[in-house]
């Protein structure tokens, strides 16, 4: 009875691993390339920024407010070397 149970449990955990790597997997933390702020406001109408702290300066400066979700600063993370060019925690600020 107990060696049922034990296979029972194994089946259960190796159906269930792709499922959580599936749910924080390592690729939800790499953010899309873009190769400027014209292809970035495609997806991103007023850029995006690495905080919502930063996201709220853009907005006290008069720009719209940009995206700061997890999605979003992982763009910034990717893009932010080239199209930060002012360094203030928003790349392509429009």
């Amino acid at each position: 009875m107990l060696k049922r149970v034990q296979v029972a449990l194994v089946a259960t955990a190796l159906v269930a691993a792709p499922l959580v790597v599936g749910i924080a997997g390592p690729a939800d933390a790499v953010g899309k390339y873009y190769p400027n702020c014209d292809a970035l406001h495609q997806d991103y109408r007023h850029g995006v920024a690495k905080s919502a702290s930063a996201a709220a300066k853009q907005v006290r400066d008069g720009y719209g407010r940009p995206a700061y979700g997890k999605q979003a600063r992982a763009v910034y993370a990717t893009n932010s070397s080239r199209l930060d060019r002012d360094k203030d925690g928003t790349a392509c600020e429009a």
